[in-house]
């Protein structure tokens, strides 16, 4: 049977619904934090409550690429579960850990998101991992991340707007100028809805990096990132928790 477009009148009826799903969590952070720095351990915390991700207290383990602008990022409860609430903005924004976990150790990657509609192709909030080689991590161990070092390889789990392109992995750019891209789900019948997703970390690697051992891979860091957003329609926004690397 071929599938028949969608009306433009169906579009904006989804349109609609989504957003209002999102705004029924949304509307549960007025008694919590707004975002602001110093409610980052209650972020971080909820980004990652793996064991795994060492040292919850201590922003020494944290990423932080950019700052938020004011309630761009702040606790919400979704579904009874605390997660984190994420808008899209002008600017970059990572969020996230700092491991230095080799690879072969811990080489699974879990986390639930909800994603809200979005413009262009890909939804602006997704999930980024950081590999580098040797047994130190890049930088001073002693200070949280400010950016992404140099050699190290990214890889983005990202939200499609077709589910037709779920499990397509995108090859970096040369020189890793650009990361490489994996498409996990994606699809307007999917927003709005709480989505629990999982990743095999070495499959993915030796895709994208065909040419790298693992043998002495590390994880460098897992981390939320909200690439830029140029305004069009409303702003785009997830719901983000529960991240685990496991074995």
């Amino acid at each position: 049977m071929i599938d028949r477009p969608a009306s433009a009148g169906h579009h904006g009826r989804k349109f609609r619904a989504c957003l209002a799903a999102l705004s029924v969590v949304t509307t549960a952070t007025a008694c919590a934090p707004t975002g602001r720095i110093d409610d980052f351990d209650r972020i971080m915390a909820a980004l990652g409550p793996s064991p795994l991700f060492a040292g919850l207290e201590d922003r020494r383990d944290w990423m932080t690429v950019g700052r938020p602008a004011s309630g761009q990022v702040a606790m919400a409860v979704d579904e009874g579960m605390p997660v984190v609430k994420i808008d899209a903005g002008p600017d970059d924004l990572i969020l996230g850990r700092r491991i230095d976990q080799h690879l072969l150790a811990t080489p699974y990657l879990t986390w639930a998101w909800k994603m809200s509609p979005h413009g262009g192709l890909y939804h602006p909030i997704r999930v980024i991992v950081g590999f580098r080689d040797g047994p130190t991590p890049a930088g001073r161990r002693d200070a949280a991340l400010t950016e992404i070092p140099r050699g190290v390889r990214v890889l983005e789990m990202v939200w499609n707007e077709k589910a037709l392109r779920r499990g397509v992995l995108e090859p970096p750019g040369a020189e890793g100028r650009t990361p490489a891209r994996y498409t996990i789900r994606g699809g307007e019948e999917a927003l709005g809805k709480r989505w629990t997703e999982g990743v095999d970390l070495i499959s993915l690697h030796d895709s994208a990096w065909p040419g790298v051992s693992t043998s002495d891979t590390r994880i460098l860091f897992v981390s939320v990132r909200a690439a830029p957003y140029a305004p069009v329609g409303p702003r785009p926004v997830a719901l983000i928790s529960d991240i685990r690397l496991i074995r």
